[in-house]
């Protein structure tokens, strides 16, 4: 065994060490993780233990802003769910597949040594949010993972890489569905999946995957009619579509949404020497003086006094600069022309990023939302280069990759636990 190979070995024991003792030690980067658990996870669980079709009519009255699958699953299903640490336990456990299941895609789709797919992989396990989640057992990663179970049919679907045709698009559509049950923003896949259906003429697709939805819809449908229309919180004072996801946020949510998809794209960028030989000083140019001219007309004033969410760049922002937004505005205007260019590659890419606009419905985006989906949707879904399959088999882009991570996560555990 040559000296990467052992190194890499090293590598994948450290993450996995880094994630068992932040389980341990009670790590919460994410900071309102431990309180959205004690609040409104843990008593809609025990709740549906007792009384299942009065927890269920009532939801909204817990809090709980996400429909009620991943409670009802755990409720049931988790054989640690009267226990607090051993839940959490068996959450954390359970979030390690959404590393294994994404190796197996990124492996495929790029022809990777299982190594390396691993390693890849394994960035979930130092991603904060992604932690933060699994440590303290609320809802976000079992989304992820039912989504990366639909990516993983529906790209073999793409590929013609099945025995059964009608079998592949259930398993298609179940697992998109269940994402949603589970977190409704990923709603986005299954519209993907139709527009993009649609857009191919693929009749046996639409034919099968309409009647299915169909059917898998109807628990949610009756929930609508059991609720009155979409829940509400806080005693029926909040109404979750009205008040907090609404489209009127979309074009204030914008700028924010490119700067943070393109964060998770920059390891990626600097490998292919992109953020240099992509960079057009002419569009750029043309992109920032829009921006400065909406800076100057105070359309961007409310960034200043954003306090929840935002992005790193944002964060960074505010800790360097106080309320003077121009280092901001410049990010976001190379991410919105690093970024733009993806989606000029394929209409596939057009199409996903129109659905991935529902991620600027809410009245605060927070970078939560996007961790892991930028690194799913990129390296899984998205149409790249076709050079993309030699870039990530180089070892530079692999160490690029890691140490970009890891000082990722470095910097947010010193943010949360020193600065915030």
């Amino acid at each position: 065994m040559n000296r990467i190979i052992l190194f890499k070995y090293f590598y994948l024991l450290i993450v996995l060490l880094l994630y068992i003792f932040g389980f341990l030690l009670r790590e919460n980067i994410a900071g309102g993780a431990e309180a959205d658990f004690l609040n409104f996870t843990w008593p809609v669980i025990q709740a549906l233990k007792f009384d299942f079709y009065g927890t269920i009519k009532n939801y909204g009255s817990f809090g709980e802003g996400t429909l009620p699958l991943f409670h009802i699953l755990n409720a049931y299903l988790n054989p640690f769910s009267s226990n607090i640490f051993y839940f959490q336990a068996s959450i954390a456990s359970i979030s390690l597949l959404n590393t294994i299941f994404f190796s197996q895609i990124i492996r495929k789709k790029y022809e990777l040594n299982k190594l390396d797919a691993y390693i890849f992989a394994s960035v979930f396990l130092i991603l904060p949010f992604f932690r933060s989640s699994a440590f303290w057992g609320i809802t976000e990663n079992l989304g992820w993972l039912f989504l990366i179970l639909s990516l993983k049919f529906y790209l073999d679907y793409e590929i013609k890489n099945y025995k059964n045709l009608r079998l592949n698009i259930f398993l298609i559509c179940l697992f998109s569905s269940l994402a949603l049950y589970t977190r409704p923003y990923l709603i986005f896949f299954p519209i993907f999946l139709v527009i993009e259906a649609i857009s191919r003429k693929d009749i046996i697709f639409l034919k099968h995957s309409f009647l299915i939805y169909f059917i898998l819809a109807i628990p949610g449908l009756y929930l609508i009619y059991l609720w009155g229309g979409i829940f509400k919180i806080d005693g029926g004072s909040v109404n979750l579509l009205k008040d907090y996801h609404n489209p009127k946020f979309i074009l204030k949510n914008l700028i924010i949404f490119f700067s943070i998809f393109f964060f998770y794209i920059i390891p990626f960028e600097i490998s292919k020497n992109e953020l240099k030989k992509g960079f057009n000083i002419k569009i750029f140019a043309s992109i920032f003086i829009i921006i400065l001219v909406l800076e100057i007309l105070n359309i961007f004033d409310y960034l200043q006094y954003i306090e929840l969410g935002g992005g790193v760049f944002l964060k960074l922002n505010q800790l360097l600069f106080g309320t003077n937004i121009i280092f901001f505005l410049i990010i976001s205007c190379l991410a919105i022309q690093i970024t733009s260019k993806y989606i000029f590659i394929s209409k596939k890419n057009r199409i996903l990023f129109t659905c991935l606009i529902i991620y600027c419905f809410p009245k605060f985006i927070l970078q939560e939302y996007f961790e892991p989906l930028v690194l799913i949707i990129f390296l899984s879904l998205l149409d790249l280069e076709r050079n993309y399959q030699k870039i990530l088999k180089k070892e530079k882009t692999l160490n690029i990759f890691c140490a970009y991570y890891l000082l990722y996560y470095i910097g947010s555990f010193f943010y949360r636990y020193f600065l915030s």
